[in-house]
């Protein structure tokens, strides 16, 4: 079935908006599972080295502009807990990154469909 030069032109306009909204979706989940990825990186990273220091060496953490005093074990604690918020959070990143590459790619071969049946039979 041959599509008319008008319904092909809405359906393949709908079609790129679609496929434009959702590059760009996907590269903003990218952008963020990245950020998730270094984030998880750097604290295991620190606790590390932090594991290195005996429990009795004085630690601080950043507040702001400022430093407080915190004892080890519980800097590191908190360093393990933001590790596995980054993990959960990464991981559903990936999930919706998955599902916006299925969309992306139905809206490609849709695009392709539509093309090849708008063809003149010339």
């Amino acid at each position: 079935m041959a599509l008319t030069p008008e319904v092909a032109q809405k359906v393949l306009t709908e079609i790129q908006n679609k496929i434009v909204e959702t590059s760009r979706q996907l590269s903003i989940v990218r952008a963020q599972l990245s950020t998730r990825d270094r984030e998880k990186r750097v604290c295991e990273l620190t606790v590390k080295e932090l594991a290195s220091l005996d429990s009795n060496t004085g630690s601080y953490r950043a507040v702001g502009k400022m430093f407080i005093q915190e004892p080890l074990p519980g800097l590191i604690k908190e360093l393990e807990t933001r590790k596995q918020e980054s993990e959960r959070e990464a991981k559903n990143f990936e999930r919706a990154a998955g599902k916006l590459e299925r969309d992306l790619n139905d809206a490609q071969n849709t695009w392709k469909e539509i093309m090849h049946r708008a063809k003149p039979a010339a």
